[in-house]
Formats: C-alpha cells, structure tokens, sequence
C-alpha cells in the first residue's frame, strides 16, 4: 500500500473514533437532562357516605350433637309482647259492679240539676227507715227549696225488707237503689251507685254532697261555703276532712282490714273520711270512668277520694267545718260546722233546734 492509501486509512480510522466519541457525549448529555416537573395531583370529589349494603347473613348457629335448632327468623316479630296475666286473687272493680238503678227517680233532678246549687245524696242501708225519717223531718227539709235537691241512695234490700222500701218510697218517692247488695262490704259499690246517678241523671249540678244518714249537715252554712268567692268557680277538687298518712290495716280482725291483694302500697293516698264530703260536679264523670279499672277496694272514702282522686290529680282540701265526728251539742258548734258525725234519732231534732236557735250569740 502507498503513503496515500495509508493516509485515507487512518483519516477513517479518526473519522470513526469520532463518531464514536460524538455518540458517547449525546449519552452524557441526555443522562444529565432535568427531571420534568412533577404532575399535580387531581382534586378529590368531595367525601359521601358510601351507599348502604346489605347485612350480611348471620352465621349459622353452631349444632351440637343430638340437638335440633329451630330456624332463626330474619327479621323481629312486629306484634307486641303479651301482658303479663293478671293474679286470679286480684279483683276489679269491674269485676264486681252492676250498674243501673232498681229505682232512678230521674224527676229527683229536673233540668238535669241546671238550676241546683248544691246536689246531695245519702247512703243508707235498707233497714234504716227511721234515721231516714229524722232527716227528711229536720235538716232534709231544705230539699224544699227549688236550688237544692236531696235523695237516699240504698243497695239492692233483701226480700224481707222489699214490702217496706216500696211502702217508703210511694210516701216520699225519694230512693234510689242500685243493683249491688246492700252490705258493709259494699260500701264502695253503693258510692258508686251514687256517682253513676249523679252523672246519667244530674250532670248539671255544680256540686254533689256525698254523707250518711247518720249525719247532721248544716245546709245554710255548707250553701254559704260552697259559693264563697274562692271556691264557686273551683273545678276537680273535693272538700272535706282530708287524713294525710293513714296506713292500711293488716290486722284480719280489724273492721277496717285491708288486704295487700285490695291495696299493695304502705300508706293510702292522701283521702277525705267517708261520712261527708263536698265533690265539685265536674269530677264525677272521671272518678266513675276510672273507678273500673283499679282494684277492688271496700273503704269506699278511701277507694274513691284517695286511690282514684289521686290517680287523676283531683284535689282533696282539708275544710275544719268538716267535724265528721260526734261534737258537743253547743249552739255555737252547730252553727259554725258544717257536719257532725254519729248522730242518733232524737239527736237530729235536738241539733236542728240549736241550729235555728236566734238567742245564742257566737263569735264567728
């Protein structure tokens, strides 16, 4: 080969080297470029609740050897538990009251007691036809007046007494008799009797005296308390000797024995005594309604002005001029109560005349 061919050889042989080493600098180069900027992360739609998904099934109960499991419902039953059933000991008053009246002497109250002021009813048991005839001969006398209307209420009277209460009542066409037995026992039922009449006969009338024809009521006086300014517009209350704390009796000896069955609790609800008491007319009707539902409780005053009274938040105030007790036969304690307690036959003439007496002075 020439000095020439030589030349073009190695002017190759540099032209290669230097493409290589161009190629090689590109790679450098390209190793070093900067990163690209980082891409922004793309908001996030706001966060909601994720949709509800069906429960799960319950596991399987576990079975155990010889033991068959009745398949579990899915879903609790929609019907309510059954009540609790009731102790066949307990008795209702339901259970035991007949309503209606034997004798309703509807004409007792005309106009529904629209003109009355004042309504009273006395228990009385069949056999006391002449404790009957006191009343009717002395402080019953002012059911003559057209404001004030007065009749007894008796339970159903044996057959050997029924001849004498019809004879009685064509004289005065004043009884009323229930459908219940007349008994001590029944006290509560004859109380009853006597609201029921009250409120299908005598809707009207703004008060209603409950007592016994054992009583001397002073009705001038009773007129002047039940219309004084504080209490003639008075609603849901009764007025009487209220006894606060009394303990039932659980002595079976006792004539006011009470058994845990008529009355669970410790201490009666706060009562007015049974021997005479002053009901606004307005709280007839829902002692009535009420009264079906509670147990059974004879001591009528405290079944009626305590258990029920209670139970729908009436009133019961205590009034002084309540004696509901035997008093001195003064004048002047006559005049200013309003009734006294255990008064015999020829008591009751004795207590009128004091009553009317114009000559004693009194300090009011």
């Amino acid at each position: 080969m020439g000095v020439l061919g030589a030349a073009g050889a190695l002017r190759r042989s540099h032209a290669a080297a230097l493409a290589a080493l161009g190629a090689l600098l590109l790679l450098l180069l390209a190793s070093r470029a900067p990163a690209p900027p980082p891409r922004r992360p793309r908001p996030l739609p706001p966060r909601t609740s994720p949709p509800a998904q069906p429960a799960p099934p319950a596991p399987p109960a576990p079975r155990h050897a010889n033991t068959t499991l009745p398949p579990q419902p899915t879903h609790p039953p929609t019907h309510p538990p059954s009540p609790t059933p009731r102790d066949p000991r307990i008795v209702l008053t339901r259970d035991v009251y007949v309503a209606g009246h034997e004798r309703p002497h509807p004409e007792l109250c005309p106009a529904l007691g629209a003109r009355l002021q004042l309504l009273i009813l006395i228990t009385s048991a069949p056999s006391h036809a002449s404790a009957r005839d006191a009343v009717r001969l002395t402080w019953g006398h002012y059911a003559s007046r057209s404001d004030v209307a007065l009749a007894f209420v008796l339970g159903s009277p044996p057959a050997s007494l029924r001849s004498a209460i019809d004879a009685e009542d064509a004289l005065y066409g004043d009884l009323i008799v229930g459908r219940s037995i007349d008994s001590y026992s029944n006290l509560t039922l004859k109380t009853l009797s006597m609201l029921e009449w009250a409120d299908t006969y005598c809707p009207r009338a703004p008060r209603l005296l409950k007592t016994d024809d054992d009583m001397f009521i002073n009705i001038p006086r009773l007129l002047r308390f039940a219309t004084a300014p504080g209490r003639v517009n008075a609603t849901r209350t009764i007025w009487g000797k209220v006894v606060k704390k009394s303990y039932p009796k659980r002595t079976t000896k006792s004539k006011y024995y009470v058994s845990p069955l008529q009355f669970p609790g410790k201490v009666f609800p706060d009562f007015a005594t049974g021997p005479a008491y002053l009901v606004s007319g307005d709280s007839i009707r829902v002692l009535l309604a009420a009264a079906g539902g509670e147990r059974y409780l004879r001591l009528e005053d405290v079944f009626v002005t305590g258990v029920l009274a209670a139970r729908l938040k009436i009133a019961r105030l205590h009034s002084p001029e309540f004696y509901n007790r035997k008093v001195a036969p003064h004048p002047c304690a006559v005049q200013r109560g309003i009734a006294i307690h255990m008064v015999r036959y020829h008591e009751q003439f004795d207590l009128w005349r004091k009553l009317l007496d114009g000559k004693t002075k009194c300090v009011s």
